[in-house]
């Protein structure tokens, strides 16, 4: 018969009539003390506690209070010169077991149950259903149109100045100032130049051509 006990943070095992040196007790001698039992051991029945064993106790009888061996305890720091050399003797406190009563698990206390989370809220969004493409598409070229056409119904319509329509013909300054010399109307000549430029020569053209028909 055996149990295990904690004393000062350390686990012990005592027996009865056993001796143990624990940790330092504030405790003089020929006083009882008591420890709680954290495991029990009788003719193979082992329990368990969780952590210690309700009614379960050793007491035991304080002996005496010493110093354990001596211990040498040397620091050293490497490349700095350092060295220290201490002795140490741990204090204990001596116990003779003279009662082991056997109990029983303490039962774990219950967890308390998690509060149930109200469950994230969603909002309902609205699902519009999309057009195919084909028709988006048509659609977006539509707009434009009918937006110009409704534009040009509304708005009265201007006549363009002549000389913004002058400015607008894609042609060659030189051919410009040699068709306004001539009086040439550019509107109805066909450029060959790139893009349909109208090009010095093409204005010589139409003034010959205009010099013939005369």
């Amino acid at each position: 018969m055996y149990a295990i006990i904690e004393a000062k943070g350390k686990q012990f095992r005592a027996e009865p009539d056993s001796t143990l040196r624990i940790p330092r007790l504030r405790a003089e001698p020929g006083e009882t003390v008591t420890f709680e039992v954290l495991l029990t051991e009788t003719d193979g029945k082992i329990q368990i506690g969780q952590p210690s064993l309700e009614g379960a106790s050793v007491a035991a009888e304080v002996v005496r209070h010493g110093r354990g061996e001596k211990i040498i305890v040397f620091k050293r720091k490497r490349r700095k010169g350092y060295r220290k050399k201490q002795g140490h003797r741990q204090d204990f406190t001596e116990v003779r077991v003279t009662d082991i009563t056997i109990g029983k698990a303490k039962p774990r206390k219950a967890k308390k149950p998690k509060k149930e989370e109200a469950p994230p809220v969603v909002e309902e969004v609205a699902v519009v259903e999309e057009a195919p493409v084909a028709e988006v598409v048509e659609a977006e070229v539509a707009a434009p149109e009918a937006e110009a056409a409704e534009a040009e119904v509304a708005a009265p319509e201007e006549e363009a100045p002549e000389v913004e329509a002058a400015a607008e013909i894609n042609i060659t300054d030189a051919a410009r100032k040699l068709a306004e010399e001539h009086g040439v109307d550019l509107a109805g000549l066909e450029g060959s130049g790139a893009g349909g430029r109208i090009l010095k020569g093409d204005v010589d053209k139409a003034i010959r051509a205009q010099a013939d028909g005369e």
